[in-house]
């Protein structure tokens, strides 16, 4: 009988072991494909960080060699003829209206080299950038108010402040292309939680829903998502509480 029950103790004792060493064996494993999961996850994120900042680099020195022909060969005859037409006789039939139409090309040229390589931008910061992107839009049947707080920003990487800069450039366009709004305003400050662009129509208050991010219009906002990732900062579609929408903008400062 004593016999028996040492039996039925040791076999207790060893599956209560083996209980545990199962136990053990399962924890420790989930522990490792945890780590394993968030290993494959960080290189995934790593990836596609890299993928998003080649694509938005790539665009960048396209951009900046199209400015630059532009600016060096456009721009070179078009000041040509700009001098051969002062030359001319003015009496002579059509040279008026040719001077006024090399005049208004010679401008065309200028806002669309600097639309794509922000010169203020280059030698200043995105807060005298966006001062004169909006300047630039005078002519625009939209009344553009801008606003910044008295913060320098020149501290911020080029690269970010240009893809900060692209962000609005986007938003504009997507309000002028689809928002029918009247009036637009945007603002830059600073805080702490970071830096802080807030770009406000009047408009028809349309928000493009997540899954319809693959229609054509959309596409802007695919460009807009990409440079946000791309500078570590968030973004939050909202509409006014009377029309429009807000978009808000925040590059953290780490």
């Amino acid at each position: 009988m004593q016999e028996i029950n040492i039996i039925v103790i040791l076999g207790t004792a060893a599956m209560l072991f083996l209980a545990i060493g199962i136990i053990v064996f399962i924890v420790v494993y989930q522990r490792k494909m945890f780590a394993k999961q968030n290993q494959i996850s960080k290189i995934r994120l790593e990836n596609q960080e890299k993928l998003i900042k080649a694509e938005i680099d790539t665009k960048e020195r396209e951009q900046r060699r199209i400015a630059q022909e532009l600016h060096d060969d456009i721009g070179a005859s078009l000041s040509s003829m700009r001098f051969i037409v002062g030359k001319m006789d003015p009496k002579l039939e059509g040279v008026k209206e040719l001077g006024a139409t090399v005049s208004r090309s010679t401008q065309s040229v200028r806002r669309i080299s600097n639309d794509l390589l922000p010169h203020v931008l280059e030698e200043l910061s995105i807060k005298e950038a966006l001062g004169n992107l909006v300047n630039n839009l005078e002519c625009i049947p939209i009344d553009f108010t801008y606003t910044s707080d008295d913060n320098d920003y020149s501290f911020l990487e080029k690269d970010v402040q240009l893809a900060m800069f692209r962000i609005v450039q986007e938003l504009i366009n997507n309000i002028m292309k689809y928002a029918e709004a009247k009036n637009v305003t945007i603002n830059l400050s600073r805080s702490n939680e970071g830096i802080m662009i807030v770009v406000s129509d009047d408009g028809n208050g349309n928000i493009p829903e997540q899954d319809t991010l693959k229609h054509p219009r959309t596409l802007g906002l695919k460009n807009i998502q990409s440079r946000v990732q791309y500078i570590g900062g968030s973004i939050k579609r909202e509409k006014n509480p009377q029309r429009g929408t807000k978009v808000t903008i925040i590059k953290p400062l780490v």
